[in-house]
């Protein structure tokens, strides 16, 4: 018998870890690139803070703007799948863990066509990226390299871990549905009864006192 048979676990220990996961990838950066050569420069962008661009230059409110939105978007799925993953955690619930997992596939994914969606129709920079992930050699010894950050990975973590716990979740309720069903103690004895005219306690089986000689009074039934 291993660990999760023997302990009688009120809570899912992967799904706990799985949030915890969730929240350290949500602050650290998801997407960014690096200028290399004659000038370095080095942008990252987490969901809680989308890059802005210039306004001024055209397109730049178009890229912020759909960043922005973006950003946010995924940052309202991360959370609200992490307090589902929580809340299924600490009521072993499975329809909480599973609304949790599905939000949690989604943020990812929508944030990658996101970013798709800009580096494919704007051009970020001086330096144009083209798609999520890539990197090129450009002019005067400069190179630039983009992609997602460890942020996203992290959260990507998160989201398997979030399948393991979904799937240990029956498991552990069933765990705690019989250590507390084992645990519950269940009267099988009548009530004390005792003689109603010299007050001797009786045996459940008597039909007299062994007392006084007294005749027991039955019950009245429920139906």
């Amino acid at each position: 018998m291993d660990s999760l048979s023997i302990i009688p676990w009120r809570i899912n220990p992967v799904s706990i870890l799985a949030a915890a996961i969730a929240l350290v990838g949500a602050f650290l950066p998801w997407w960014g690139f690096d200028v290399s050569g004659i000038i370095n420069q080095v942008h990252r962008w987490t969901i809680w803070n989308p890059p802005r661009f210039n306004t001024q230059v055209p397109g730049g409110a178009t890229v912020s703007w759909n960043f922005t939105i973006s950003s946010v978007s995924v940052l309202v799925l991360v959370l609200v799948a992490t307090a589902l993953v929580v809340v299924g955690s600490l009521t072993l619930l499975r329809r909480y863990l599973l609304g949790g997992l599905v939000l949690s596939t989604l943020a990812p994914v929508i944030y990658a066509v996101a970013i798709n969606y800009v580096t494919m129709n704007y051009c970020l920079s001086p330096l144009c990226v083209s798609g999520p992930i890539g990197s090129e050699s450009r002019v005067a010894g400069l190179s630039v390299a983009w992609g997602f950050q460890n942020g996203f990975y992290i959260f990507l973590i998160a989201v398997m871990v979030s399948i393991a716990g979904l799937a240990v979740n029956s498991r552990l309720a069933a765990n705690l549905i019989q250590t507390g069903t084992l645990r519950t103690p269940v009267t099988t004895r009548s009530a004390v009864l005792s003689c109603s005219h010299c007050g001797t306690i009786l045996q459940s089986e008597s039909k007299f006192c062994n007392n006084c000689g007294q005749a027991r009074i039955a019950l009245p039934r429920t139906e």
